[in-house]
């Protein structure tokens, strides 16, 4: 085999394997997908006072170790004072935790009624947060 068609083939294979479409990766190789999926865990573990901050989910961390990492790191974003959970909320699309980079260049979020779904820019900002 020729140095070329060496290249040539290694090229090929690059750029078969680039076309990937699934969600960025995370801490640890995880989709933001699975990680926000995590947070819904975490957050509807959470019983007493609506989490205010991430070491409130702490005790949780076993039943969703990707997604308190993301919060941890800072690369997921939740409304803290927000519960998840409860009546009312089956149906609601209230937005509760993002990545962060969500209200700048758009991204993964997570809805008080546990969707995972992705929204523009303009749709965050249009779209219903979590009250505290």
């Amino acid at each position: 085999m020729t140095a070329r068609t060496l290249l040539l083939l290694i090229c090929s294979f690059a750029i078969g394997c680039s076309s990937d479409s699934k969600p960025p990766a995370g801490p640890g190789g995880a989709s933001r997908e699975e990680e926000l999926n995590e947070v819904a865990i975490l957050l509807r573990s959470h019983t007493g006072k609506a989490p205010s901050k991430p070491e409130d989910l702490a005790r949780s961390e076993a039943g969703g170790p990707l997604g308190y990492a993301a919060i941890k790191s800072g690369e997921i974003v939740v409304v803290w004072g927000a519960k998840m959970g409860g009546e009312g909320q089956a149906g609601s699309d209230e937005v509760i935790a993002y990545e962060k980079k969500t209200p700048a260049e758009g991204g993964m979020v997570l809805s008080l009624n546990g969707k995972v779904k992705t929204m523009s820019a303009g749709e965050f900002a249009a779209a219903p947060k979590a009250k505290k």
